[in-house]
């Protein structure tokens, strides 16, 4: 009998020993390719073992040592290192262990800077629906993940939500011949109905994930929103957990469209599962404005800026630079969406595909006419996943809800940014093959 709480008592998970390059090994030798990079976690491969080998060759002088007394040579160094290929006008860099607690630490620097200004009165966070920002009270409050909030009702802090760049199933745009920009609007009506002075900061997945797996707004979505926030004097984070760090085949996803937020914040692939990691990136607004008033942050965790994952982060980004994976998923994932393209007009059940680089999502219908969901009994996206897995790949099945709450099949590939043509088309081959079996 294991010894560790499982994440779900009703699946039986086989034991993973090892991985190499796009692969992970169980127990009983079966291999899997890893077309989720592991929860889009895995960037550069699994199995780098040059990775280890420097941590070795370091010795002891890697040591820990708390962020609030010390700074290190390994979190300067990997500071420097991921604001030279941040968006310009990005200044500094908050390290913590993942996720969740960068979108954290932003919701309360965000707070603070506005406090210290003395705009007192802006407390008020407008996020977006099928989104997910985390699982921290605070963070899954941002989230317009309906089935992860509702257990935790009762603990919501009152987050203001919009609605998402969600053309496919958009209330606003879907008798207009295409995006009309009003989900984007709907972020100035809901800053003038809550009261200008009163709203801190906005939050959006440049590309929005596993919710609605792989959203890709249009053009001018986020300029938009720039001029928004500008308006108002609100800040703009732009959550690149999943979507940053090569993602897309640029460092940050958000350069596509010509904007610089006020935050950025990012983790899974900048430790690329190595070491948990996650950083908020800080424009030069906030920034000079702490230094020269010489302001404290009212935050902290023990493990901010921690050495060790702070060197693994600094390996990673070495390998991503000389391999060129900052920007080898914009070429390889041509070629990912490609064949998912053309899996499409193979299976009617399929009615969106989207996503950019090595971020594919899949949208699953019963009626590609009326792009009316499968009913919830159905279990499609379990059903997919699962066939998927017993022909040995791994693909990320997308949390129910993309329907606005009321169903929604997806799925989205996200495999390291390694991948070949041919490992895609193992992919997408156990896609065609399963989608055959349970559609």
């Amino acid at each position: 009998m294991s010894s560790i709480f499982s994440r779900d008592y009703a699946a039986e998970l086989p034991t993973a020993v090892r991985g190499e390059g796009v692969y992970l090994y169980d127990a009983d030798g079966k291999a899997y390719l890893d077309g989720m990079g592991s929860a889009g976690v895995v960037g550069i491969g699994h199995g780098r073992t040059e990775i280890y080998q420097a941590l070795a060759a370091a010795g002891d002088k890697v040591t820990f040592a708390y962020s609030a007394q010390f700074t290190t040579p390994w979190q300067e160094e990997f500071g420097k290192s991921i604001l030279s290929v941040a968006p310009k006008g990005m200044q500094s860099v908050y390290f913590v262990s993942g996720g969740s607690e960068a979108n954290e630490t932003a919701l309360k620097l965000a707070r603070q800077y506005h406090l210290e200004r003395g705009d007192t009165q802006r407390q008020k966070i407008i996020s977006r629906w099928q989104s997910y920002h985390g699982v921290t009270i605070a963070t899954l409050s941002l989230s317009g993940r309906t089935s992860w909030r509702a257990p935790y009702t009762p603990y919501m802090l009152p987050v203001i939500h919009i609605a998402p760049p969600y053309e496919y199933r958009c209330a606003y745009c879907k008798d207009k011949g295409g995006c009309t920009l009003d989900c984007a609007d709907e972020l100035e009506r809901a800053i003038n109905l809550e009261g200008p002075e009163t709203v801190s900061a906005f939050f959006a997945e440049t590309i929005v994930g596993t919710t609605a797996s792989g959203l890709v707004p249009r053009p001018d979505y986020y300029k938009r929103i720039r001029e928004i926030c500008d308006r108002y004097g609100i800040l703009f984070v732009a959550d690149e957990v999943l979507a940053g760090y090569g993602r897309t085949g640029r460092p940050f996803a958000i350069e596509d469209w010509d904007v610089v937020p006020d935050m950025i914040t990012c983790g899974k692939a900048i430790g690329s599962g190595y070491a948990p990691l996650g950083a908020v990136l800080i424009n030069d607004k906030i920034t000079d404005f702490f230094r020269d008033s010489r302001k404290r942050f009212v935050h902290g965790f023990t493990y901010s800026g921690h050495p060790t994952s702070c060197f693994i982060g600094q390996q990673v980004f070495d390998i991503m630079s000389k391999e060129g994976l900052f920007t080898r998923a914009g070429t390889i994932g041509k070629y990912l969406h490609d064949r998912l393209d053309a899996l499409q007009q193979r299976h009617a059940c399929i009615g969106e595909v989207r996503g950019r680089g090595l971020y594919g999502g899949v949208e699953f219908v019963a009626d590609r006419a009326t792009r009316a969901p499968f009913p919830a009994e159905k279990n499609f996206t379990s059903r997919l996943v699962a066939g998927m897995k017993d022909r040995g790949v791994i693909v990320g099945g997308g949390v129910p809800g993309a329907n606005f709450g009321q169903g929604g099949d997806h799925i989205q590939i996200t495999p390291p940014f390694i991948v070949s043509e041919a490992e895609i088309d193992v992919i997408v081959d156990a896609l065609d093959e399963t989608i055959g079996d349970i559609a």
